[in-house]
């Protein structure tokens, strides 16, 4: 039997999902993690000019489904992200729409699909990296009350609600300007009636910095002294 007091933080493996606007610093914010190999499908990764980062960009969840196997057998990486898995899911959906020879899902396409996903997920932790998988962003609003929801993008009636379940960490990526105009990079990191998130990890503030004079620091750093400090 386990213990959670015994945990020892030093080893503690993160599972994030980041989601956001475009310009939030998310991919970046993935990147700061050690030993990052990024399956790329948004073909984003101009940002991270000059960075040591390993990646490969896929147009087909198959291609992902045969590299990400390998990953499994033998991983030489400390850090698997996913950009982003809105666009993956649709890849994915392709996948399970050929399979079945349909041109438009029907509810047993999207039950395959989820069960596709949360296997995935289930076969990321038990790699025992740090995951972080990267959302766009979307907003609803409810028919009933009228209230403006801003979650994680990805479709299907479901999957939206799902999404945040399968993760310890959901943090929004936000960045507003200080009096002089500079930057600030932030997370959300819990939940208020507009915007999904949450922290298990109960050490991070509800909003988290991660800049400087408009430069983006470490946020795996940040994060990780957080942890270590908590008592």
């Amino acid at each position: 039997m386990l213990n959670a007091k015994d945990m020892d933080v030093g080893n503690i493996k993160l599972n994030v999902l980041i989601y956001g606007k475009s310009g939030t610093g998310k991919t970046t914010f993935a990147c700061c993690f050690p030993k990052p190999y990024i399956f790329d499908f948004d073909k984003g990764m101009l940002s991270q000019k000059g960075r040591d980062v390993a990646y490969d960009t896929y147009t087909s969840y198959l291609s992902f489904e045969g590299k990400f196997k390998e990953m499994e057998t033998n991983c030489p990486y400390d850090t698997i992200i996913i950009d982003s898995i809105t666009t993956m899911e649709e890849y994915c959906m392709d996948m399970v729409l050929a399979a079945n020879h349909k041109p438009m899902p029907t509810m047993h396409e999207w039950n395959v699909l989820i069960a596709t996903l949360k296997d995935l997920f289930m076969r990321s932790t038990k790699m025992a990296k740090h995951l972080v998988v990267i959302a766009h962003e979307q907003m609803i609003q409810d028919e009933i009350t009228g209230e403006v929801i801003v979650r994680p993008q990805i479709v299907g009636k479901k999957l939206p609600a799902q999404l945040p379940l399968w993760f310890d960490e959901v943090h929004r990526a936000q960045v507003s300007r200080s009096k002089d105009g500079v930057p600030v990079y932030s997370l959300l990191t819990a939940a208020d009636l507009k915007y999904t998130a949450k922290s298990r990890l109960n050490c991070l503030p509800s909003v988290l910095d991660w800049s400087k004079d408009g430069k983006m620091l470490n946020a795996f750093e940040l994060i990780m002294e957080k942890v270590k400090n908590v008592k």
